[in-house]
């Protein structure tokens, strides 16, 4: 039968000289799903003629030639009849879905309802999904509420303030012995600006 049309666009050939496959996809996964594979005996025997022809110089050209020819003029016909076939075989795999029209698998058909998990989503799947998206948002909101981190949250030097040499979180300049940090008074523990000389907080004498 020329020009068969399958039950759904959404195919693959996967043909070639030696037979006939076909793959057929879910309109929405795109899960594949493939054909037996048909054998063609046309093109077995443009194989051998052609294969001939090669061994012997030549002598068969002719009558490989006219074998190729010969396939391209009915392979259509051959090509529509393996695709009938198949589709017939994968059919049975799909269902259609009537609000949409897309040919889904078992996976992407909510029976139920008769229609594709896009028009009709399984409830259950999706109470599951919503469950978990709530249970997430409100352990984020709990980690929000707890000290997860005590360390020092001042701001650091990168620099030693008297070498002018990179510094990390040490304590002291690896190359001067410098002390770093903000200093504190040794009294009262408030911190103090550059080059002060009394505590602001209690006025106690610096150093």
């Amino acid at each position: 039968m020329p020009g068969f049309t399958p039950f759904t666009s959404n195919y693959q050939d996967l043909s070639s000289n030696q037979g006939y496959q076909f793959e057929f996809r879910c309109d929405i996964c795109g899960s594949g799903y493939r054909s037996e594979f048909q054998k063609s005996a046309l093109g077995m025997g443009a194989t051998l003629l052609g294969g001939a022809s090669s061994v012997l110089g030549g002598r068969f050209w002719g009558a490989s030639n006219a074998a190729q020819t010969a396939q391209q003029v009915t392979d259509r016909d051959a090509r529509d009849k393996a695709l009938q076939k198949a589709s017939n075989e994968i059919m049975p795999l799909f269902h259609r879905c009537v609000r949409c029209n897309n040919w889904v698998d078992e996976t992407c058909f909510n029976k139920q309802r008769g229609l594709c998990v896009n028009c009709a989503p399984n409830l259950a799947t999706e109470m599951e999904a919503e469950r978990s998206s709530v249970e997430l948002n409100q352990m984020r909101q709990a980690m929000q509420g707890q000290q997860v981190f005590s360390g020092d949250l001042s701001a650091r030097a990168t620099e030693c303030p008297n070498c002018g040499k990179p510094i990390g979180s040490e304590k002291f300049c690896g190359n001067c012995g410098t002390p770093l940090g903000t200093p504190k008074c040794s009294k009262c523990g408030a911190e103090l600006a550059a080059d002060m000389r009394f505590c602001g907080n209690r006025g106690n004498k610096v150093g």
